[in-house]
């Protein structure tokens, strides 16, 4: 045999052990027997550090991966509404093989042929970071349908599409730009100076208000702990129980006078506001018929009269005439008024007149009986 006829035996027998080996594997992987499918969508964002290859998952669960990853306009060059222009914003397509058998058996098919109902429901797929150093991957999961709304697209896509909502991180970098240029409009200069001038205007408060209070309510302490001394020294004194013990002992004798006063002094004691009010009443009655037309009148007419007494004789008689008509009509009133002033005025000069001989009278018993000579005077043994 040749040389040439034996090189190309063996590498036949080479490859075909390789093919054979392939085959092995592959058929035992399952690879072949898997049911997939392709679904895609479409994202303005970046999509630095997403490759051919990297995962998809549904909720964290992988069930496929990218397979292809270009522009717009590259799968649906119609669809540039200005094809003479070149569009720096065309959005970047994502094409997504599918497992279908990690749903199960009876749920393998309905995946694909349900996504529509999914998107209406929020299915949006999303581009997630692996970690601080780890490339992107995409996540499909449920989102809010209103917060992030599915666009209508102007061309017909190949595969089941699949709208896609920001990235998490995108939006992390989006609020901490807005924060920033919301820092960036503060007046942090003007803040400080206006800080500092609250700072001046309370410290010259403290100064001006704060410290007299201060001193005041040190002055105070001060005037409160001698006062506090003072009366501690009185209530220390040797002679206070013994005053309280004779103002005791006068109350109960001056109480004991009262409990034992005669009837007679007792009923005037009781009679006394009764008289006072009569006499007020009187004095009131007075005062009112002084005060009333009638008199007034009277008063007017004798006052002319005084004036001039050649004029007013004419009057008299019928000034006269008034004076007699008034005392016809309030003639009771008057002699009742004269009466009570009288009984009370009475009743005064009585009370006054055992007040100047008796005063004892007032608060203690009967007045003892007169000595006759010869008697003893003293308690009986």
């Amino acid at each position: 045999m040749s040389a040439s006829r034996e090189f190309n035996v063996g590498v036949f027998v080479i490859v075909s052990t390789a093919l054979a080996f392939g085959g092995v594997i592959s058929i035992g992987s399952g690879r072949f027997f898997k049911q997939t499918e392709m679904i895609e969508t479409s994202t303005i964002d970046s999509v630095n550090g997403l490759t051919v290859g990297s995962p998809v998952k549904y909720r964290g669960v992988p069930i496929g991966e990218v397979k292809a990853i270009s522009f717009l306009d590259r799968y649906y060059p119609h669809a540039d509404e200005y094809p003479d222009v070149f569009d720096f914003g065309s959005p970047v397509v994502i094409r997504m093989e599918v497992r279908l058998d990690v749903f199960g058996e009876e749920q393998a098919g309905n995946f694909t042929s349900n996504i529509t109902r999914g998107v209406e429901t929020g299915l949006r797929a999303r581009l997630t970071s692996a970690g601080l150093t780890g490339g992107l991957f995409v996540d499909l999961d449920l989102a809010d349908p209103t917060a992030f709304p599915a666009k209508k697209l102007a061309y017909v896509p190949d595969y089941p599409f699949i709208p896609s909502a920001p990235s998490r991180l995108d939006q992390l970098f989006d609020r901490l730009q807005s924060i920033s240029a919301s820092l960036a409009e503060v007046d942090f200069s003007g803040l400080g100076s206006s800080l500092q001038t609250t700072v001046t205007d309370i410290d010259g408060v403290v100064t001006r208000r704060l410290d007299p209070m201060l001193a005041d309510t040190g002055k105070f302490i001060t005037e409160l702990r001698v006062s506090n001394d003072k009366l501690q020294k009185l209530l220390d004194d040797p002679t206070i129980p013994t005053t309280l013990a004779n103002v005791e002992a006068f109350t109960n004798e001056l109480k004991a006078g009262f409990e034992g006063s005669t009837p007679d002094i007792r009923t005037a004691i009781a009679e006394l506001p009764k008289m006072m009010t009569a006499a007020r009443e009187a004095a009131q009655r007075l005062d009112a018929m002084v005060s009333s037309a009638r008199v007034q009148s009277i008063l007017k007419g004798l006052d002319a009269a005084a004036t001039d007494l050649g004029p007013t004789i004419q009057k008299y008689d019928h000034i006269g005439a008034q004076v007699s008509d008034f005392l016809d009509s309030e003639g009771y009133e008057l002699r009742q008024l004269i009466t009570a002033l009288r009984q009370a005025s009475e009743d005064l000069a009585t009370l006054m007149d055992r007040v100047s001989h008796d005063p004892p009278s007032l608060f203690f018993a009967a007045p003892p009986k007169p000595a006759h000579p010869g008697d003893i005077v003293g308690p009986s043994k």
